[in-house]
């Protein structure tokens, strides 16, 4: 297929979005594109004045903008405040077109999360579990709107390739995870085994979700991807004082929301949605191949149940 482009996106006029991790890098672009094109667009963030900020100057630069982009308070770090973004979504808009699971963080120190999860695994995967299961009814509720097309989009990463070879989910101990070989829990290869961990899930959760949706003849698309290697935080963190020869190599953030664009709004996706549902996806919206680990169907299966419990007991005791 031919690039995809910004030009390629059709009328988002009536729909509406949600961005995660949207105040910043391939977030902010995606959400600037999506309102551009006319949905109106939540930002799913932590911090209320940064995103503030950044919507205000996206709004000075793009006056049509104004109303359009909206902070919807979400820390994926916390299973309850996933939930609570939900309800508070929920009890603003009657339909949900759009759900962009991009939010991220790589290469940070290994901790637990006061509800007992590993911190790279909550931000990346779990919170964005729980945010999408708590909207399900919402999305299946759109996706039976006459004309709907609900697509969910998971922010993966070719680092699923760096996750641990014994990954099985078979254990809620994997949701505490170290991806450490030793006793050195921290550098590089620590933070690309958690990274990649934490993004293999992001894969195994759309290929399940789209299996349950079909299951359920619910007509929505769900698909995985890897954005590409992008000039952002994160990989400046990443590649440390290598960063300058480094970043000749990246695309910017611009380019880096292409296929995130893609796999929302792509007349495409929806024309040959057999050959899309469960996907995954590299720049710029083309098919991917993913690692084995992310091909394991009884592993997604295993993943998706091994959530529901972790979200049960945080929601008995406040923690795993």
């Amino acid at each position: 297929m031919a690039s995809f482009t910004v030009s390629d996106i059709p009328s988002l006029s009536g729909k509406v979005a949600i961005v995660t991790g949207a105040n910043a890098g391939i977030g902010l672009q995606t959400a600037l594109q999506l309102a551009l094109h006319g949905a109106k667009v939540y930002l799913a963030t932590r911090s209320e004045s940064k995103t503030a900020a950044a919507i205000s100057q996206l709004e000075g630069e793009h006056p049509e903008l104004l109303g359009r982009l909206i902070w919807l308070k979400t820390d994926l770090i916390s299973v309850k405040s996933c939930q609570a973004a939900a309800k508070e979504f929920e009890g603003k808009e009657e339909r949900l077109d759009i759900l962009i699971n991009n939010g991220a963080e790589s290469h940070t120190p290994f901790e637990l999360t006061e509800e007992g999860v590993s911190r790279t695994f909550a931000v990346n995967y779990l919170g964005h579990f729980v945010l999408t299961s708590s909207l399900l009814p919402l999305l299946e509720r759109t996706a039976r709107f006459s004309g709907s097309d609900v697509r969910i989009v998971n922010v993966s990463s070719m680092a699923n390739m760096y996750a641990p070879a014994s990954t099985t989910f078979k254990s809620l101990d994997e949701f505490k995870a170290t991806c450490a070989k030793g006793a050195q829990l921290d550098g590089f290869w620590r933070y690309m085994a958690r990274y990649g961990h934490s993004k293999l899930a992001n894969i195994l959760f759309a290929k399940e979700l789209q299996r349950r949706l079909d299951a359920q003849s619910i007509p929505a698309i769900t698909v995985s991807l890897h954005p590409g290697s992008v000039s952002t935080d994160g990989a400046k963190k990443a590649v440390g004082f290598l960063y300058p020869l480094a970043n000749l190599f990246f695309t910017t953030p611009f380019n880096g929301a292409l296929t995130s664009l893609f796999a929302a709004t792509s007349p495409q996706v929806l024309k040959d949605k057999d050959t899309y549902k469960g996907a995954y996806l590299v720049p710029y919206g083309k098919l991917g191949k993913e690692s084995d680990l992310a091909k394991d169907e009884a592993m997604a299966g295993r993943l998706w149940d091994l959530s529901e419990q972790a979200v049960k007991e945080i929601d008995e005791k406040g923690h795993i």
